[in-house]
């Protein structure tokens, strides 16, 4: 695997948010992500197993279930479960009544939120310790191969793009050092005033 310096990968608040909820739920290694239930139930939601297509129904009172088709494969049956969980975490309502730029709206975050849940940037420093491959990360999570060679790939233009940003501030700053700023009127008159005391105190004591 190529490095990842993942000490430059900067995660978004979503990345945060679901990391934290992870951490303070004792999800540590990704052999604590194998309960599904577990993983759902922390984000108010169930799972039930059905013959029929994958899905996410909410009932009259706005409880959620997601619905995972028994007969797919365990890790694509896992990146589905992934998928579907944002819905429940982000989204509330029935996607059927809205407009398709929403729906659209709603399945990029979907995506992004997946890739996210599925795969914790905190835990992908053991894997590079262990110069893991993409085949191995994928056995570990049970996710599929080309699923997890997308979200490193991710996670690789996120710490080039930190590589780069801190690169070019280096180089603006080596060619135009910060101007001293002039202290403020404000500034000039409390300093002024401080002297003036500390000028009084030293006459008291002579």
């Amino acid at each position: 695997m190529e490095e990842l310096d993942m000490e430059l990968y900067k995660p978004t608040e979503l990345e945060q948010w679901i990391c934290r909820i992870y951490q303070a739920n004792g999800i540590r290694r990704c052999e604590d992500m194998e309960d599904l239930d577990h993983v759902a139930s922390l984000f108010n939601t169930f799972i039930a197993y059905t013959e029929g297509d994958t899905k996410v129904l909410y009932d009259e009172d706005g409880d959620c279930m997601i619905f995972l088709n028994i007969y797919l494969e365990k890790r694509e049956q896992r990146l589905a479960f992934f998928h579907e969980l944002c819905h429940p975490a982000m989204h509330t309502g029935n996607q059927r009544s809205l407009p398709p730029s929403f729906v659209a709206l709603q399945e990029n975050q979907a995506g992004l939120f997946q890739q996210y849940a599925a795969m914790p940037f905190y835990m992908l420093p053991d894997f590079q310790r262990q110069r893991c491959e993409a085949g191995q990360i994928a056995e570990a999570f049970a996710l599929p191969v080309s699923f997890v060679r997308q979200r490193l790939e991710r996670v690789r233009r996120r710490i080039r793009q930190q590589r780069e940003d801190l690169s070019l501030h280096s180089r603006l700053t080596a060619t135009f050092p910060p101007v001293p700023q002039e202290p403020s009127h404000a500034a000039m008159e409390l300093l002024t005033k401080l002297n003036r005391q500390v000028r009084n105190r030293k006459e008291l004591r002579l």
